[in-house]
């Protein structure tokens, strides 16, 4: 569940760089949520190049496995339920 008059969307440019979910939120912040099936959150460039156009202030990596951890600066890779809840608790 997103939080009340939130706004997802999908991102990707013409040279490639994507984002598979961005969520503007109703306090003016944005989202990146990368989803991945396997067990560890591994990033591709086109992610790094989407990022560094929509200035995400927060950047998540969801991923098959049962455990949070930060990937890089900025960007945590976190499970379906984590997930679920940091989502939950911005209503």
């Amino acid at each position: 569940m997103l939080p009340w008059h939130s706004v997802p969307f999908f991102y990707r440019t013409s040279s490639g760089a994507e984002i598979d979910l961005v969520i503007e939120h109703t306090d003016g912040s944005v989202s990146a949520i990368e989803i991945k099936r396997s067990l560890t959150a591994k990033l591709e460039r086109g992610f790094y190049n989407a990022r560094d156009d929509i200035k995400p202030s927060r950047c998540f990596v969801v991923h098959a496995g049962d455990n949070r951890y930060p990937i890089a600066e900025g960007i945590e890779a976190i499970d379906v339920t984590s997930m679920c809840n940091e989502l939950i608790s911005r209503s």
